[in-house]
């Protein structure tokens, strides 16, 4: 059994007010350096009680703010609303969207090329099947310090939990560079490091 003194710093407070411990791919995202104002930042709750701008009490939390009367849970499900990366190789990932258009952003360089590279998400409740859309103008940025380039849009209708699958992920080409004579000189960034960020707009 993990000692109290041994777990990690912070927890997450969902929207039903519930205390869960964080998985490890969320430990990375709090330990990750950030520019002061890049909007991939982690929030985190000043207290318990502290309230979001659309009036959520959900967000990470310093464990010794966690009130004496509520027990810290473990779960394996991930949500989207904190916006955290999820490798292309992690089928089968339970995500919860809310009602919304989301960007999809590929982390890791600006040249993309998908090949025969795909998303489908699958609602736990109805069962339909969503398919992402491939967008053409793709927006450049940085994300988790990290290069983004934005690939597919989504369209969610009834909010829920969703099952992500990845198909033909090693289809998927990235460079660091989109200029022309840097592609010349920079390898292929290796298949299995590469991530999406789900990014509600």
């Amino acid at each position: 059994m993990q000692k109290e003194k041994d777990k990690f710093e912070f927890v997450y407070v969902e929207n039903d007010g519930t205390i869960r411990e964080l998985d490890n791919t969320e430990i990375e995202y709090l330990q990750t350096e950030f520019e002061p104002f890049d909007g991939a930042r982690p929030y985190i709750k000043s207290d318990y009680k502290q309230l979001t701008p659309d009036k959520k009490i959900s967000g990470f939390l310093h464990r010794d703010k966690i009130p004496r009367d509520i027990k810290v849970i473990n779960t394996n499900l991930r949500y989207a609303e904190i916006r955290l990366p999820i490798r292309i190789h992690d089928s089968n990932q339970a995500i919860i969207l809310s009602v919304g258009i989301y960007n999809i952003d590929l982390l890791g360089g600006w040249s993309v090329s998908l090949g025969n590279f795909s998303i489908s998400l699958t609602s736990k409740k109805s069962k339909e099947v969503i398919i992402p859309k491939v967008i053409n103008w793709r927006i450049q940025s940085y994300e988790f310090g990290k290069r983004a380039k934005r690939i597919m849009t989504l369209e969610i209708r009834e909010p829920g939990v969703y099952f992500i699958e990845f198909k033909n992920p090693k289809d998927l080409k990235v460079r660091r560079s989109n200029l022309f004579l840097m592609k010349l000189f920079e390898n292929e960034i290796p298949n299995d490091e590469l991530n999406i960020w789900i990014d509600r707009k």
